[in-house]
């Protein structure tokens, strides 16, 4: 196998020993089939696949497949005699952790000589995918969530519900803040959409303009914003105060298009590409601001 192919195998191995740890089977399993398919020969790709499947045909069939590649290998073996006596007793499903413990008032037994078996973590499904096993949950809400929707803070993993909540209070916004950024933004265009024709058409020096004011109007879009919601911001306020400044000017930028296109006006073509980049310049300093 080339050796870039092998790094990514021994990446999915680890990202799959790693996930299964974590009691996320979804991932787990994602990451030693992946391995197994880019390295049908690995047997250490099939052993793990199969100590995070819960279904015991599969299990068996996976454990097959590792003593064909490694007859010698004791821990498949006795894995084996475990999934096929379980299979005996009519069972199909690996017991997992919660059911193989005996209650609190149940008797201690004495050890066996059964080979430890892995078996699957209890089988939950993710709140918002409701398609995804795991074995993770909210630290906060204790609702079962997959890998992709675990978001790592410092209390632990948190769902995206319970994120949003225990987000800063300047970026949790109202309807009603968000009409203010629009307002703030508006305000602005508004303003550049009388003085920008003004100055755009002194000769060379439109585009220093352009590229100067642009950027002070996105700040001053904001600034206005910060003052009329009490200095909110993140996603939403971006695109009102964009939104806001982008209406503020269009009239101007409409006009310059009527002329180009009805009127033949091709002197206009330069200030409507001037204005577009005082536009462009504005809303992306407003947003990189607002972040």
């Amino acid at each position: 196998m080339a050796e870039p192919m092998a790094a990514e195998v021994q990446q999915l191995l680890h990202e799959g020993r790693t996930a299964a740890v974590a009691g996320d089977t979804f991932v787990a399993r994602e990451s030693f089939r992946r391995a197994t398919e880019y390295d049908p020969a690995n047997a250490e790709a099939w052993l793990g696949l199969s100590s995070v499947t819960p279904i015991l045909a599969e299990k068996r069939g996976y454990l097959l497949r590792v003593l064909e590649l490694e007859p010698g290998n004791q821990e498949a073996r006795d894995s084996l005699a475990y999934v096929e006596k379980l299979q005996a007793e009519g069972m199909q499903l690996a017991p997992s952790r919660r059911r193989a413990e005996p209650p609190p008032s149940a008797p201690a037994t004495p050890p066996t000589s059964e080979p430890a078996l892995p078996v699957a973590p209890e089988i939950l499904h993710c709140y918002r995918h409701p398609e995804r096993e795991t074995g993770l949950r909210c630290v906060q809400c204790d609702r079962p969530i997959c890998g992709a929707c675990a978001q790592i803070t410092n209390v632990g993993q948190l769902c995206p519900e319970c994120r949003k909540a225990r987000r800063p209070a300047n970026y949790k916004v109202s309807a009603g803040q968000i009409a203010l950024g629009t307002l703030a933004g508006l305000l602005i265009g508004g303003l550049a959409n009388v003085v920008l024709p003004l100055v755009l058409g002194i000769p060379f020096l439109g585009l220093i303009l352009a590229m100067v004011t642009g950027p002070v109007g996105g700040e001053l879009a904001v600034r206005l914003s910060e003052r009329f919601t009490r200095g909110k911001r993140g996603r939403a306020m971006q695109f009102a105060v964009g939104g806001g400044i982008v209406a503020g000017i269009s009239p101007i930028l409409v006009t310059v298009l009527v002329a180009v296109l009805v009127f033949g006006a091709g002197g206009a073509l330069l200030s409507g590409l001037l204005v577009g980049l005082w536009t462009v310049l504005a809303v992306t300093t407003a947003a990189a601001r607002l972040k």
